[in-house]
């Protein structure tokens, strides 16, 4: 079973150039080293969604270039974790605006904890923060092309947007989907097994069988395969919470294998752990992390 920090790192691919797949006229997705990348092209510039580690920026910048030939001139993050947003600053220094849900802005400014790692986050630089920020819901108006961004709270975490190019019919979800693998809850940044369940119903209601999905992690998915992860996620919480209310713990919990059938890539017991914690009674919820078998880079 591939670890967590496989996982944040977007499965990680081998170290040959990634082109840019499209999607539509002007709209297009890679798939990078440490996550999915949706990419708008206008008259003057591009604007991503995401923009992967610091460490990625070259890869990305030369996807864009060889397809393109145009500048980045806005960046959306859909939450903070580096692997999404690392690459902030490289891009802000070459001219683009950050755009991101107010508590990304929050979260990069300051030290996070990621338990699941047992390591401290260090706060972005300066260069890094969006420059602007918004609450519930915003609109960007890019050449043609109409982008909705829409505030999913406590999903993945609670700085979660959901970005829909609204003429080609594609949305990018960041780390709200993971396709193929197990998702991610982080607790430590607010995220719920809850409001992860609430965004994906979300998602589906922007859409239609048309529209194409972006997960963070794992391949381009129709809304019959994102309904599928929504039944997943619903089955096993239900599983869960059924369990709780029998009286089993945790590691009870863990044994029986509640998601096991669906035979997905990543972090079984740390998703399990997750639900858990969102439907433990008072005094139990601190008792919910998996042992940590973490062997990669991390965020």
């Amino acid at each position: 079973m591939l670890t967590l920090a496989l996982v944040i790192t977007a499965w990680a691919r081998p170290a040959v150039a990634i082109e840019v797949r499209p999607l539509g006229k002007n709209v297009g997705w890679v798939e990078g080293t440490s996550c999915n990348v949706l990419i708008l092209a206008g008259e003057k510039g591009v604007l991503l969604v995401d923009d992967q580690r610091a460490s990625d920026a070259q890869e990305t910048d030369a996807a864009i270039d060889r397809s393109y030939h145009l500048p980045i001139l806005e960046v959306v993050n859909t939450h903070w974790h580096l692997d999404h947003a690392g690459g902030n600053a490289h891009f802000a220094q070459a001219g683009a605006a950050i755009v991101a849900q107010r508590n990304v802005a929050k979260r990069l400014k300051v030290d996070q904890y990621m338990s699941a790692y047992k390591k401290r986050v260090p706060a972005s630089p300066a260069g890094a923060w969006p420059k602007l920020s918004y609450d519930r819901a915003m609109t960007i108006r890019f050449g043609a092309e109409t982008v909705r961004l829409v505030h999913v709270a406590n999903a993945h975490t609670d700085g979660d947007t959901l970005v829909k190019l609204a003429h080609a019919n594609v949305i990018h979800m960041g780390d709200v989907f993971f396709n193929g693998i197990y998702p991610f809850i982080d607790l430590d940044s607010g995220g719920s097994i809850q409001g992860l369940i609430r965004a994906v119903d979300a998602a589906l209601a922007m859409s239609n069988e048309r529209t194409r999905f972006i997960p963070g992690h794992g391949a381009v998915a129709t809304r019959a395969e994102l309904a599928a992860y929504r039944a997943m996620l619903a089955r096993v919480a239900v599983n869960v919470r059924r369990q709780i209310r029998e009286g089993q713990d945790l590691a009870a919990i863990m044994a029986s294998k509640p998601a096991a059938s669906y035979e997905l890539g990543g972090d079984e017991d740390r998703f399990v752990a997750a639900v858990f914690a969102g439907y433990a009674p008072t005094g139990q919820q601190g008792k919910t992390k998996a042992p940590s078998r973490d062997r990669g880079r991390g965020l």
